[in-house]
């Protein structure tokens, strides 16, 4: 699953880039620096596959993982070809997740590209630009779709595109479409569609005041600061949260990110436990099992035989796969069986 950061310039976004990355990503003082996108791969923060590392000891533990995707910022007019234009738009279309980021810090070595620092201002010009940018894209496909024959198909997308197009055209609220109704236009990459964080990068000295910003705190929007983890570095973690909640900010920090990104991509994780390595998959909640063994080898989809089952508490609780089945906790589950988040899975097939 691929995260695309997005907003203007210089508010942040490589600098956070390469904070849940480590990736290096050019940081300067004035907009445009990261012409071509940036792509970095993230571990989820995972306590229970440290716990299963500690009862297993593997030699290897691997975690799940995110893409992250650093894309220049957006300019009011992009999607006319001001700035980078349509440029960053497609590289903004290919991700599964926006993460929006607003600046909340004055800083007068790094200028912002409207002078002054206001966030619901940036929220609604980045919106806005997605939004145009969107509406010309429905409308093109509206006008093809009612030339076409009325197929049950075509009427499906008609009636989704008709939500669509009333949604962009009063806001940037995405429309209430039910799941047949977001399949049948899925391989558009509506900006409207696509989940989206809001988070808000914040002074390293001055507590933040979301009573000031309602529009924002209506969004559930995660806080943070870019300059604050920079200078905490070195600290320890219970240090670094001291420092967070002090200036009202997310106590797990950029881990926060990225455990909110999973989350909102409706992912799960299950774990394996065969040979050397224990290792954590992501997988989408309500994924067969049959399914979820493909993801880890096709040949393991092809001769899906059973595989056996363990909740990760029952693992936990027991010390180990084999007390596991032992004391009656490990099952038995065909290909049709749903994974659990923190399922432990074997799987036997034939080769």
């Amino acid at each position: 699953m691929r995260i695309g950061i997005v907003g203007l310039p210089n508010v942040g976004k490589s600098s956070l880039f390469n904070l849940l990355t480590k990736a290096g990503a050019k940081v300067d003082l004035y907009p445009f620096t990261t012409i071509e996108k940036n792509v970095g791969i993230v571990h989820v923060p995972d306590g229970r596959l440290q716990k299963i590392g500690e009862l297993m000891k593997p030699p290897k533990l691997t975690p799940a993982t995110i893409e992250f995707v650093d894309i220049a910022g957006l300019v009011k007019g992009a999607s006319q070809g001001e700035g980078l234009g349509n440029k960053f738009l497609a590289h903004v279309r290919e991700s599964h997740l926006l993460l929006h980021l607003l600046r909340n810090f004055p800083d007068g070595s790094i200028p912002h590209v409207y002078e002054k620092v206001d966030p619901k201002r940036d929220m609604e010009i980045v919106n806005a630009e997605l939004a145009v940018t969107d509406l010309e894209i429905v409308e093109r496909t509206l006008s093809k779709l009612i030339k076409e024959a009325k197929t049950p198909e075509t009427q499906l997308r008609l009636h989704a595109l008709e939500k669509v197009k009333h949604a962009l055209s009063s806001g940037f609220e995405p429309p209430a479409l039910n799941h047949e109704e977001l399949e049948s236009i899925k391989e558009m990459g509506l900006f409207i569609v696509k989940p989206t964080i809001y988070a808000l990068n914040c002074s390293d000295s001055d507590a933040v005041d979301l009573s000031a910003l309602p529009k924002l705190k209506n969004r559930d929007v995660f806080l943070f600061s870019v300059i604050l983890e920079e200078e905490l570095e070195v600290f320890s973690e219970a240090e670094k949260c001291d420092a967070r909640r002090d200036l009202h900010l997310a106590e797990d920090g950029p881990a926060g990110i990225v455990q909110k990104c999973f989350d909102r991509l409706n992912l799960i994780r299950f774990y394996t436990v065969k040979g050397d390595e224990s290792r954590a998959w992501s997988i989408p909640k309500g994924t067969k099992i049959v399914d979820a063994a493909g993801k880890i080898h096709s040949d393991f989809a092809e001769g899906f035989i059973k595989a056996e089952v363990v909740a990760y508490d029952d693992l936990a609780a027991s010390g180990n796969f084999h007390l596991a089945k032992e004391h009656g906790k490990v099952r038995i589950e065909g290909k049709n069986y749903e994974v659990k988040d923190g399922d432990v899975i074997l799987i036997k097939f034939k080769t």
